[in-house]
């Protein structure tokens, strides 16, 4: 029976606003080659604008419709949790450790030689950039950060005719500070898909 390889990824571990998701594809052997003719690659190398947006679109509906797969979101709150604890090291092993149940296959590839090192066994593989390397990590970078970008897009549509578009991607950078100080200003609050437990220095000096 053909070999098959279970790839591993996430996005958005970094940002302020808005969920983590990991993902998992399962790639047979003989099957590769297809990801490598579709163009799949690290999902960052596509870029983040609405092109490479949608470029990963296109690519996530084709892995979705030809490979078995799971996609994991994390929302803020699970994340802020987590993060109080000081073990989102710990839920990312565990949202792992749970795609590797689910999705049986021969070896398993994940990109994070530290962070998985708990995970690692004769057929469970951690490493760096293994996106780079590994077609079946690339197809997995691609399903999670086409998720995580529709779930962005999806919290920030309602401020559209208010505040505009809400650029920064969610990351701890000046247009992401622009949109939680309006919203704290207009909308008496944090976003609720803002990360409460993330100990942002510049938005704490606004503030003050």
């Amino acid at each position: 029976m053909e070999k098959s390889e279970l790839g591993i990824d996430e996005a958005g571990r970094g940002p302020v606003l808005g969920p983590m998701v990991l993902a998992g594809v399962v790639v047979p052997q003989g099957e590769m080659s297809l990801l490598a003719d579709w163009g799949v690659k690290d999902s960052k190398i596509f870029g983040s604008g609405a092109r490479a947006q949608a470029k990963r679109e296109a690519l996530a509906r084709r892995i979705m419709a030809s490979f078995r797969y799971k996609i994991t979101v994390l929302s803020p709150e699970i994340i802020d949790s987590y993060v109080r604890e000081h073990s989102l090291n710990k839920l990312e092993q565990k949202t792992a450790h749970d795609i590797i149940a689910s999705l049986p296959a021969d070896s398993v590839v994940l990109d994070g030689a530290s962070l998985f090192k708990p995970l690692v066994s004769d057929t469970v593989h951690a490493l760096n950039k293994a996106d780079d390397t590994y077609l079946s990590v690339a197809a997995a970078s691609i399903l999670a950060k086409w998720k995580r970008d529709a779930l962005f897009n999806a919290f920030c549509r309602p401020f559209a005719d208010s505040f505009g578009d809400i650029r920064g991607g969610g990351y701890a950078n000046a247009k992401t500070l622009e949109f939680v100080m309006w919203h704290l200003e207009n909308r008496s609050g944090l976003p609720s898909f803002y990360r409460k437990s993330y100990n942002w220095k510049a938005l704490n000096q606004a503030q003050s």
